[in-house]
């Protein structure tokens, strides 16, 4: 009876989102465990940062900042942007929600791309839209095929660049040129959570494109290179006009404030970024070869993290279960759409090692089992 009087006063649309389900975080009883399955730092922060944390607790009577002055202006500072087109979140898929709140509704079309962040439909279907999804071409975003879906309904379009889960990039002529010709009117919505690992010089962030495309929304994390994830904080640079719409319907003091001060703090650990960016780079290049090496196909990445294609399903099922057993969680990736594929992140050298060293032995018993069935 419940169910049916629900059913009628829900949107339409939330009946058709399926729940983000996150990468794995523990094994049941185990300790020590290797989580590679959410691209996370391999790194714990600074103590200096860790120390001004635990400061902070003895200020949790107070409410936080509400407009987080502090963090903007070290992010104003820190990437020479202007302090009043930032606007910060409880994450940056606190940014994309209000972005999907403010700019669409039940007669609204929304653009993602195939093979893209799960959460970008998540947060369209809140609002109502309709969703349509851009082929690919290969692996890589198809900027041509999402030029092809844009119509007067389309409001936004979302994409990350790096892509995730593919690890894959849009260069800067390319993305200069897609957004061009993107109507004035149509949002378009930059995910940079990962641009701090690349190190290409055809790469643009999207920030600078912001002076010149107002309709532009570059949404950033301190999840991934700042090593913060539990923390939960984001921001995002967009024109004064779109910031201040936004900055309308954002939650009341929606970041808290251990993550504004110690966000304002660890953007001045130029060391920290350097080590892992360092240390990023060295496995983006050597992780794909180590894999390839055991008759597996592991793809370039711009990201922090490796897309490996398997043979076929039974043949990821029996890695994945076989890495848990040595207590390694990696990401499946069928919810994605990617049967045969799985993403694993980037850990710290002996992490690393560690899974390679696992992986090598799983695959030799499974080649081991296929040659005795021939």
């Amino acid at each position: 009876m419940q169910k049916k009087i629900i059913s009628k006063i829900i949107k339409p649309t939330i009946n058709e989102i399926a729940k983000y389900i996150p990468g794995e975080s523990f094994i049941d009883g185990k300790k020590d465990v290797i989580k590679l399955s959410s691209n996370e730092s391999p790194f714990q922060i600074p103590k200096k940062v860790s120390t001004l944390s635990k400061e902070l607790i003895s200020k949790f009577n107070v409410y936080p900042d509400g407009d987080s002055n502090i963090l903007k202006r070290s992010l104003s500072r820190t990437f020479k942007i202007n302090f009043d087109q930032i606007i910060c979140g409880n994450g940056s898929d606190d940014i994309l929600s209000l972005v999907a709140q403010a700019f669409s509704d039940e007669r609204s079309e929304i653009i993602c791309s195939q093979y893209g962040f799960i959460y970008y439909p998540i947060v369209a279907k809140i609002s109502g839209a309709k969703v349509l999804t851009a082929k690919t071409e290969g692996l890589n975003i198809s900027c041509k095929n999402i030029l092809r879906l844009i119509t007067k309904k389309t409001k936004i379009i979302f994409f990350a660049n790096p892509n995730n889960p593919t690890g894959t990039v849009i260069f800067r002529d390319e993305l200069l040129k897609f957004i061009s010709r993107v109507p004035k009117s149509v949002i378009v919505v930059i995910d940079g959570a990962y641009s701090e690992f690349v190190t290409n010089k055809n790469y643009s962030d999207g920030l600078d494109l912001v002076k010149r495309f107002p309709n532009i929304i570059v949404t950033r994390t301190f999840s991934k290179i700042y090593a913060l994830a539990g923390l939960r904080l984001g921001w995002a640079y967009s024109s004064k006009l779109i910031i201040e719409l936004l900055e309308k319907i954002r939650g009341p003091f929606n970041v808290n404030s251990i993550a504004q001060n110690v966000g304002a703090l660890i953007l001045k650990e130029k060391k920290f970024l350097v080590k892992s960016i360092s240390h990023n780079k060295k496995w983006q290049k050597k992780l794909p070869l180590l894999i390839n090496s055991l008759g597996l196909k592991a793809y370039e990445t711009f990201a922090n993290f490796i897309l490996v294609e398997v043979k076929g399903q039974d043949q990821k099922v029996k890695i994945i279960s076989q890495l848990l057993k040595k207590k390694i969680i990696i990401r499946d990736l069928n919810n994605y759409g990617l049967k045969k594929f799985f993403r694993v992140s980037i850990g710290t050298d002996s992490e690393m090692n560690i899974f390679i060293k696992t992986l090598k032995l799983i695959m030799k018993k499974i080649l081991k089992i296929q040659n005795l069935k021939k």
